[in-house]
């Protein structure tokens, strides 16, 4: 199971953080750190840039003005650099977890292998649990825009492989979003696109948290927080985990607002990809019901 630690320059016993977890921090200690590493670290733990390190020399003008970037603006150039690496990325396979809130309850881990091709847009999953061996696949533009899926046990052999309409009753059963929204790259929009819509400094709290880590891999953890709900604002709390390799989001959490103060806020949807492979040469036969690899029954 993926897991989270964090630690400071001067913290020398880090700590892990199962997944759907939360891990508390002062909003003080979070800002001393990201400062404190800022000088030792490429920009924002992800990629490196011109302005990541400033040297003073004896010809420096130490009295010119540098524009000083807001933890929100930060915050939304950090996504639109996600938006430009993952544009070169084809194709990729991971696990991948998933639990959102529904008709408010907060459903099991869903666990499944996933693989996914961006252009254009195809899924294929394949349960672990529940429902271990359910397997689905969509292509964008293909198989008359239906979700192609069969169930287990009895049902799989009443019925066969099933055509559902991607925002009918039968695929959005026990589901916030379709699958043609699944998968790291419209994550990526949607944060990009709500964060650019949603935060300012005066109104929104953005924490930057360079040292976490899932399970082995180094992150970068921003923590978008909106401490008063207001029209337009779709979560009290977002939490998005950015590999520092790869340089794209690998987990995501969003919380509602507290239902009276004091309360903790309530997770509505968890999103976590794990043991990520990057453009792995994925083709047709890898999202066609017919692969022998796959247990697709009749039509």
């Amino acid at each position: 199971m993926l897991r989270a630690r964090s630690g400071g320059p001067t913290v020398t016993v880090s700590r892990r953080v199962p997944i759907g977890s939360l891990v508390k921090r002062s909003s003080v200690a979070l800002l001393v750190l990201a400062l404190a590493v800022a000088a030792d670290s490429p920009s924002d733990g992800v990629a490196v840039e011109a302005d990541a390190r400033v040297a003073l020399t004896a010809t420096a003008d130490v009295s010119a003005k540098v524009p000083v970037e807001g933890p929100a603006a930060r915050a939304v150039r950090i996504m639109r650099e996600c938006r430009a690496r993952f544009d070169l990325v084809d194709d990729y396979t991971c696990t991948f977890y998933k639990r959102e809130r529904i008709d408010g309850h907060l459903t099991e881990m869903n666990v499944m292998s996933m693989k996914a091709r961006n252009r254009p847009h195809s899924v294929y999953f394949r349960f672990h649990q529940p429902k271990k061996g359910r397997e689905a696949i969509y292509v964008e533009g293909r198989n008359d825009g239906y979700v192609l899926a069969h169930d287990v046990g009895f049902f799989k052999v009443l019925a066969g492989t099933m055509r559902l309409d991607p925002r009918g009753d039968r695929a959005m059963e026990g589901c916030r979003h379709p699958v043609t929204s699944a998968g790291i790259s419209h994550l990526i929009d949607t944060v990009l696109d709500r964060w650019a819509a949603e935060l300012n400094d005066e109104e929104s709290v953005v924490l930057f948290d360079p040292r976490m880590r899932l399970g082995s891999a180094p992150c970068m953890l921003i923590e978008a927080i909106h401490p008063h709900k207001r029209p337009g604002f779709f979560f009290h709390k977002v939490r998005l985990f950015i590999d520092s390799k790869l340089g794209i989001p690998v987990r995501y959490e969003a919380y509602d607002w507290p239902r009276t103060p004091g309360d903790a806020p309530e997770l509505v949807e968890e999103y976590a990809y794990d043991g990520i492979k990057l453009n792995v040469g994925l083709t047709d036969a890898d999202f066609d019901p017919a692969n022998p690899q796959y247990a697709f029954g009749r039509f």
